[in-house]
C-alpha cells in the first residue's frame, strides 16, 4: 500500500510540524518525542531555535514561498498550526499540494470562529462563513473566521478523507503567550478584592493544549479523519467554579467583585481581551457551548481544571511574561472604588 491509501511506511511515525517552537506546535514536538515518534520542524528558525537539538529542522519561510526544504521527502503526517496571515488559504494550499504525495495525513488547526453564528450545543455542522469570495482586507474576528473556513476547503479539496481539521476554541496551557488564562491565574493569586465580569453562571469552555494534541496524535494512528469541534471539558463549566479552582489551586485569599455587564461596556472594557473569557451578551450562552459530542465519541478526554491551572501557574511564575490581553489593575481599582462609593458610574476612558 502507497502514501495515498493512507499506510504508514514504518514502524515509527513520522511527524512533520510545521512551527513547532511556540505554544501549541511546541506541545506538538514535545509529546511527539515523548511518544517515540520521529519529528522534524519547518519554521523560518528565529524563535526559540535552541529546542531539540536532536530534532531534524528544516528552515523555510511559509510568507515567501519558500518551501524549498520540503521538496523531496516523505512524512506519515504533517500539522499545520498555520494562524493569523492575510493570505492563510494560499499559504496552506502551497504547502498541501506541494505534501499530496509526501505524507498520508494532513492535519490543519483551525478553529470554531468559522462559525457564522453559534448555538447552544451546536455541532460540526454548523454555516460556515462563506468560502467563495476575495480574501478579507480588515483584520478581524470575521476575517479570521473566514481565512480558516477558506483554509478547510483547501485541505478537503486536497486530501479528501485524508484531512484531518480540528476545531478548538481557547487553546490554554503551559508557553501560551496570549495570556487569556493565564491572567486569571495570576490575578488571583495576588489576592485582595477582583473585579470579575458579570456573573459567576458564564459559561466557559476551553482545552488543554496537552490534551488536545494527544488526542490529535489518537486520530491520526487510528485513522481517524473528518472535522472535529475540539472544545472542553467534559462537563458544564461555569465561570464562578473557574475562578474558585484559580482560588484553591493558588492558595489565595482573593475576594470576587461581580460587576454587571452594562458597567463594564460603560466603561470600554473590551470583552475576551481586557477581561478573558468574557464574551459580548450575544455570545455569552452560546460560544462557549458548542457541542464536543463527536471529539468525546472519538476519544477525547482532559485532564482536571486544577491540574491545567497548576502548571500554567507553575509556569508563569518561572517565564513572568508580559500579555496583551488582561485588565490592568488601574482600571479595576479604578472600577471597583467607584462601586464601593456609590456613585454614578461614568466612563473612566473614552469609547471608540
Amino acid at each position: 500500500m502507497g502514501v495515498g491509501e493512507n499506510a504508514y511506511t514504518d514502524k515509527i511515525m513520522k511527524v512533520l510540524i510545521l512551527g513547532g517552537t511556540k505554544f501549541f506546535g511546541r506541545h506538538c514536538a514535545e509529546i511527539a518525542l515523548k511518544q517515540g515518534y520521529q519529528i522534524t520542524l519547518f519554521n523560518r528558525g528565529q524563535t526559540n531555535n535552541s529546542l531539540y537539538p536532536n530534532v531534524e529542522k528544516l528552515v523555510g519561510d511559509r510568507i515567501k514561498g519558500d518551501l524549498v526544504a520540503l521538496q523531496g521527502r516523505k512524512w506519515d503526517v504533517v500539522i499545520d498550526t498555520a494562524g493569523y496571515f492575510p493570505n492563510l488559504p494560499d499559504l496552506v494550499r502551497e504547502t498541501a499540494e506541494l505534501l499530496k504525495d509526501a505524507v498520508s495525513n494532513y492535519v490543519f488547526i483551525s478553529t470554531i470562529s468559522v462559525y457564522t453564528e453559534f448555538q447552544a450545543n451546536g455541532d460540526e455542522t454548523l454555516p460556515l462563513y462563506p468560502i467563495n469570495q476575495e480574501l478579507p482586507q480588515e483584520m478581524n474576528a470575521q476575517a479570521y473566521g473566514t481565512l480558516k473556513a477558506m483554509a478547510e476547503s483547501v485541505v478537503q479539496e486536497v486530501y479528501g478523507e485524508r484531512g484531518l481539521i480540528v476545531r478548538p476554541g481557547l487553546i490554554v496551557g503551559p508557553y501560551d503567550n496570549t495570556g487569556r488564562f493565564t491572567y486569571w491565574i495570576r490575578r488571583i493569586h495576588q489576592g485582595g478584592e477582583v473585579l470579575a465580569p458579570e456573573s459567576p453562571e458564564l459559561p466557559v469552555q476551553y482545552i488543554d493544549a496537552r490534551d488536545l494534541v494527544q488526542w490529535i496524535y489518537q486520530l491520526v494512528s487510528t485513522r481517524k479523519m473528518g472535522i472535529y469541534n475540539a472544545v472542553g471539558p467534559k462537563y458544564s463549566l461555569k465561570l464562578g467554579d473557574f475562578l474558585a479552582t484559580c482560588q484553591q489551586v493558588t492558595d489565595s485569599s482573593a475576594k470576587f467583585s461581580w460587576i454587571p455587564g452594562e458597567i463594564l461596556e460603560s466603561q470600554g472594557i473590551e470583552p475576551w481581551q481586557e477581561l478573558p473569557l468574557w464574551l459580548p451578551p450575544q455570545m455569552q450562552n452560546t460560544f462557549a457551548c458548542l457541542s464536543n459530542s463527536k471529539a468525546l465519541a472519538n476519544g477525547l478526554s482532559f485532564r482536571p481544571l486544577a491540574e491545567t491551572i497548576h502548571d500554567i501557574w507553575q509556569w508563569d511564575q518561572v517565564e513572568q511574561l508580559e500579555y496583551a490581553s488582561g485588565l490592568s489593575r488601574d482600571k479595576e481599582t479604578a472600577i471597583l472604588q467607584l462601586l464601593s462609593n456609590s456613585i454614578s458610574i461614568s466612563p473612566l476612558l473614552p469609547t471608540t
